[in-house]
């Protein structure tokens, strides 16, 4: 059980504009009642999220991984963020955590609820346009959904700058914890070990991706992974997470801002497993870690492909990404893209590339923060197309595992690097 100590977070001061006399209006009036659940209501956070129970994350999806709490009326939350990375803290962490808005964009909405009497011009952070919900077109004999955004361009919040030559102490300790991992394991595009290639291929059945896909080389395989938060130890897949705006080499430079590790079933060795889905039987068998809070705001597992491909395409999650490949390679239309895969809805809100492709896709999931993610992204990406699986299905790995038996050995064709 992972513990959270929520004594003081409600008191956490934001000092961008202590001398702002709106921000004194709203923290007396905050201060003077419970009205944290009314006013998340009020902007857009579903009463199902409200209740002080766990449930789906109204940011991140999930589906137990929030619970509302609202200690001493401070509208606060705790989010495992399905990482075991926990997120917590008052009502303005979790506008934040929901929309990615800043605490000057959550004061003008929040100030425009609860004094009616100041002027607009008084709240100069606040975007009259809200986010409108994207209307679905079926346009293809595989189901797939392209999906028109409503993409009005706003200013991009850029992830915080990182002094990579002067890191601070518990940084530097922590990116040296990822550089010993990168050492014990093997990119899997470079497995020889037949046992470990075997593993990696059979997981990769049991997600319905095929058996000869081209293996992408910012993924890792170590054959004895340690999890010290359930005494597990062994065999796991290693994602490595850059930024863009950290450069094309951002990587190879081991400019490298976390990871994410996926501990995988033991019995695979033996063939697909299509109960555990590949994954070792453990409370969280996929979990982050980042070499300080908010260093991968705006990253991801870059995939395949390059800053010089025609086409950008960014999804939630690796298996998201790798099965809307394989469809487009079943129905061959697969063209070379550079392929990115957030770790979450929040990196996907915040994920921003200084190149200018041609063309730009993200992937959609289909619930409430799927969406919302999407239109940020799109906000962020003018012209960039939404693309979604079928309505009845959650992610496009359920359509994919919906459509060919996940024994297939049917081959997959990526983009080349």
């Amino acid at each position: 059980m992972v513990r959270v100590n929520l004594s003081g977070i409600h008191k956490a001061s934001m000092n961008k504009v202590p001398d702002d006399p709106v921000y004194g209006r709203v923290k007396n009036l905050l201060q003077s009642g419970d009205r944290w659940p009314s006013l998340l209501r009020q902007l857009g956070i579903p009463a199902a999220s409200l209740h002080g129970k766990h449930c789906p994350c109204p940011g991140c999806g999930g589906k137990d991984r929030f619970r509302f709490v609202n200690k001493d009326g401070s509208g606060s939350f705790i989010c495992s963020q399905g990482t075991g990375e926990i997120v917590a803290g008052n009502g303005w962490t979790l506008l934040q955590h929901v929309y990615g808005w800043s605490f000057e964009k959550s004061l003008a909405e929040i100030a425009a609820l609860l004094l009616p009497d100041v002027s607009p011009k008084a709240l100069a952070y606040r975007s009259a346009p809200a986010l409108r919900s994207a209307r679905s077109i079926p346009t293809s004999s595989a189901g797939l959904r392209d999906v028109i955004p409503a993409a009005t361009p706003m200013p991009h919040e850029k992830p915080v700058i990182i002094d990579w030559a002067h890191l601070a102490p518990d940084a530097q300790k922590r990116l040296e914890y990822l550089e010993k991992l990168q050492k014990e394991s093997v990119p899997l595009h470079q497995l020889t070990e037949k046992t470990h290639q075997r593993m990696v291929q059979n997981y990769f059945l049991s997600r319905g991706l095929g058996e000869n896909i081209l293996l992408p080389s910012h993924i890792s395989f170590h054959p004895h992974l340690k999890n010290s938060r359930e005494n597990w130890s062994g065999p796991a897949l290693i994602a490595w997470v850059t930024r863009p705006v950290d450069g094309p080499l951002a990587f190879a430079s081991g400019k490298i801002v976390g990871m994410q590790r996926l501990w995988l079933d033991p019995r695979l060795q033996t063939g697909p497993q299509l109960q555990s889905r590949g994954k070792a039987p453990l409370k969280q068998a996929k979990m982050s870690f980042g070499i300080f809070d908010q260093s991968m705001v705006g990253s991801s597992v870059h995939l395949y492909g390059s800053e010089n491909s025609p086409l950008l395409v960014v999804a939630e999650g690796i298996e998201t990404a790798l099965s809307w490949l394989r469809l487009q390679s079943m129905r061959g239309t697969l063209s070379s893209a550079s392929v990115h895969a957030c770790l979450g809805t929040s990196q996907i809100k915040s994920w921003y590339s200084p190149v200018a492709y041609p063309a730009t896709v993200v992937l959609q999931d289909n619930d409430p923060a799927g969406l919302r993610a999407c239109n940020d992204f799109c906000r962020l990406h003018p012209g960039a197309k939404i693309v979604a699986p079928p309505a009845e299905h959650n992610d496009f790995n359920d359509y994919l595992m919906s459509l060919s038996p996940p024994s297939s050995n049917r081959s997959l064709s990526a983009p080349c690097p």
